[in-house]
């Protein structure tokens, strides 16, 4: 049946005296459908070769109507051709305001031109060609009502022609859209207009696309008064969806959701005219997130990503209607805070923000403890236009920051002059190295049971130009930021390496050098590679290099860190795990990994004779120690009283205060000759060189 009828569209498309026809910009005819060319003696062929702009050409007639909708005016008129009488429709062809070409319908008229004869035969010839466009074409009165509906509206919107005939048109529209879409339509009413629109109507199965509709009235009287409006509508749904896609795109965090940079500047632009009209204050909110990269180093990405949808999750519990919450970045997140009356309303939120955060955040089995750090600064007090409260709440974060996190502090001007230092600082740093201003000191590590030393741990300084010897918490988290922990790194492995071998070569007994590493370096291609050139430059015994890594080193990831000890350790490399006890490893690594050493934190040690929390920590480490045959070190030990402790509980090694600060080179090569003289270091402190106590 559906064969038949298509035959029957064909057959009659190809033989009523008429032509639906577009065109592309330049007026190249592209698509005809009807048997008028053919009459013209028009073949297809020659078709595509001609232009109905071309002034030259057999449809030169069509030329002052053409150029008319080019300008995009749809354009009714009568021409003639080859002695024939002809009505003609142009309309531009548009998208997003881009003009594609032209689309027209031309009918043979046996009639002579008359203003006052009814169109009858003309509108018969639409009407048959209106049944079979693949557009949706309607008639209403200029009340809205529904006179006639093209079978196209069933495959596009699913209801049956005739089933909205009589209806009002408003009837299908989305509730958000009709109050827009009156007014419209009375506009269209009241001064005729080629204006297009798009909006969304209701489809029979209950969801709403969107439709592009081009409507025109049509005036029959001598009045001029309109009695039809025409419509031809498009369904747009899939190029609306992207264009909204898109949009989101541009103006959300795809990760949270949240608005992004973008978003947020026009937010905060808007927030700030509101403050000013309204004789309020803003706050602005800077969030950082403290030890983000440990955590998305240790679990990897996508439990940094699990973080952040997190993260954003719980900002939006406190936030009022109109207050904006955004994602810059990284683990930045802004807040804005509106029509507040004084500082202190935005202390309220900050302590609301902190007690939220602090719950502890489940990562891929994993539990973490994650703080931020809070910069706020407030309109107009702290700065009267959008470029000052961004740098000024950035300061206050990195304030706060600096303070060990989990805190907020408010902008004050004093605090760009510390900003300033810190951007000096980070300068100077990217020159030191070509400069040679890096230095190693060295801190010995003591046997408890033989009172001999077993190894010096090397340490990095930076002896600034300006600010005098500088220690590493004072610099290095400038080069993690900046990537120069990377090169600064393989910098002090080969220069410890040099020393121990060295200090041979004087004839020192070999002696084991200690050298923390960065992830950046663990992680980076070839680092066994780079280790044993090292160790082959320097002629320096693998076994007399000792390599301290951290537990986050071993989470980051499992496999890889297996396969990069396991090449250490047939390389003959000694390992140790840094700081043990503060991380997130488990047992199960130190089974599988294959280390030396384990290092107490210096944090367990401090209080460890008076603190019943931190004895036990170490006590336990020791004895985990021992069960797996690892040797154990206590770093920070200043005191008798923990030395007592840590022998008395089996502890191998120690390393602090109480034996020696870090030395430079040039002292550290006497101390070692003197400690080895004497056999009893802390019993009969005597021994020690005088330029210990200087230290």
């Amino acid at each position: 049946m559906s064969s038949e009828l298509e035959l029957k569209h064909r057959s009659l498309c190809n033989n009523i005296p008429a032509v639906m026809f577009t065109t592309d910009a330049e007026g190249v005819l592209k698509q005809t459908q009807g048997s008028f060319f053919q009459q013209l003696g028009l073949n297809q062929e020659t078709l595509e070769r001609i232009s109905i702009l071309d002034e030259h050409s057999i449809l030169s007639p069509f030329l002052p109507a053409a150029k008319s909708a080019l300008t995009g005016k749809t354009v009714r008129t009568h021409l003639t051709i080859s002695g024939k009488l002809f009505s003609l429709w142009l309309s531009p062809i548009k998208e997003q305001n881009k003009l594609l070409g032209l689309s027209g319908i031309c009918i043979e008229s046996a009639i002579e031109i008359d203003s006052n004869l009814p169109e009858n035969k003309l509108q018969s010839h639409y009407d048959l060609l209106a049944e079979y466009s693949t557009d949706i074409i309607t008639k209403y009165t200029p009340a809205g009502i529904c006179t006639y509906a093209s079978p196209s509206i069933n495959k596009i919107l699913g209801y049956e022609p005739e089933t909205l005939v009589g209806k009002p048109l408003f009837e299908y529209f989305h509730p958000d859209q009709g109050k827009y879409r009156k007014k419209l339509y009375s506009k269209i009413i009241e001064q005729p207009s080629d204006e297009r629109v798009c909006y969304r109507v209701k489809h029979a199965n209950g969801s709403f696309i969107w439709l592009e509709t081009h409507s025109h009235a049509i005036n029959y009287t001598e009045t001029n008064e309109v009695t039809e409006i025409i419509s031809v509508s498009r369904d747009i749904t899939e190029r609306k969806e992207t264009e909204e896609r898109l949009l989101y795109l541009a103006n959300f965090d795809s990760l949270t959701g949240l608005p992004n940079r973008a978003l947020f500047r026009d937010r905060l632009r808007r927030a700030v005219a509101r403050t000013q009209r309204n004789d309020k204050k803003l706050a602005l909110f800077f969030i950082d997130l403290d030890r983000f990269k440990t955590i998305n180093d240790s679990l990897g990405h996508h439990a940094g990503d699990q973080l952040l949808r997190s993260v954003a999750r719980r900002l939006k519990q406190f936030a009022r209607k109109g207050d904006t919450i955004a994602r810059l970045g990284g683990d930045e997140f802004t807040v804005i805070i509106d029509a507040i009356d004084s500082a202190a309303d935005a202390a309220i939120v900050a302590e609301k923000i902190l007690e939220l955060m602090s719950p502890p955040f489940k990562l891929d089995g994993h539990e973490v403890v994650v703080s931020p750090s809070i910069g706020i600064t407030v309109f107009p007090d702290d700065g009267d236009n959008m470029r000052s409260l961004l740098k000024n709440a950035d300061t206050a974060m990195y304030r706060s920051k600096g303070k060990g996190g989990n805190c907020f502090e408010f902008y004050t001007p004093d605090m760009n002059a510390k900003a300033y230092e810190s951007l000096v600082l980070e300068n100077n740093l990217r020159h030191a190295l070509e400069k040679e201003e890096f230095r190693l000191y060295f801190q010995p590590q003591i046997d408890l049971h033989t009172k001999n030393i077993i190894g010096i741990e090397a340490l990095l300084r930076w002896q600034h130009p300006e600010q005098g010897l500088l220690k590493p918490e004072q610099f290095i988290p400038f080069t993690e930021e900046t990537g120069l922990i990377e090169p600064i790194g393989e910098w002090v492995l080969q220069e410890a390496c040099n020393a121990a071998k060295k200090w041979q070569t004087q004839g020192l007994a070999p002696i084991r050098i200690a050298v923390n590493l960065s992830l950046r370096q663990f992680v980076a291609n070839n680092f066994v590679g780079k280790v044993a050139k090292t160790l082959a430059e320097t002629g320096l015994d693998a076994k007399y290099l000792e390599l301290e890594i951290t537990e986050s080193f071993l989470a980051h990831n499992v496999a890889q860190a297996t396969e990069t000890l396991k090449e250490l350790h047939n390389l003959g490399v000694q390992l140790s795990i840094d700081d043990f006890g503060t991380g997130y490893s488990s047992l199960n690594y130190l089974k599988q990994f294959p280390v030396n050493t384990l290092k107490i934190d210096r944090s367990f040690v401090r209080d460890i004779s008076t603190d019943p929390d931190g004895a036990t920590i170490a006590e336990a480490i020791i004895a985990m120690g021992q069960s797996l045959r690892l040797n154990v070190i206590a770093e920070g030990v200043e005191r008798e009283e923990q030395v007592n402790f840590l022998r008395s509980h089996g502890c191998d090694w120690v390393q602090g205060y109480l034996f020696s600060v870090p030395l430079p080179e040039d002292e550290i090569v006497p101390w070692i000759r003197q400690n080895n003289l004497q056999n009893s270091q802390y019993e009969q402190k005597s021994f020690w060189p005088e330029v210990v106590n200087s230290h």
